[in-house]
């Protein structure tokens, strides 16, 4: 499973990059034989109600399939992976069972 990361807006640094990488392959571990590729995103967003917020957008390439388009958003970098890697596995579930 190649993982493509990109953050636009701010510089990630390894440490936080080896994070995030572990947090989505352990939790997707079970589909890894499924998965071709993950794209992971991460933007800032403006909210009127709550000032900025991070949105994270993961797309999961399928061989034979049609890719997996999931987008969440949080309060902060972990919390909007962590919501959309949730997301995501739940879709893959449904999509592969």
């Amino acid at each position: 499973m190649k993982l493509n990361l990109r953050m636009t807006g701010k510089a990630l640094g390894s440490a936080a990059k080896a994070k995030i990488s572990k947090m989505i392959s352990t939790q997707l571990a079970k589909y890894v034989t499924n998965i071709r590729k993950v794209k992971v995103h991460i933007d800032d967003v403006p909210s009127k109600l709550h000032g900025t917020l991070t949105q994270c957008s993961i797309e999961v390439l399928l061989p034979g399939l049609p890719s997996i388009s999931v987008k969440a958003k949080g309060k902060n970098l972990a919390q909007a992976i962590s919501r959309a890697v949730s997301n995501s596995e739940t879709v893959l579930t449904q999509k592969l069972c």
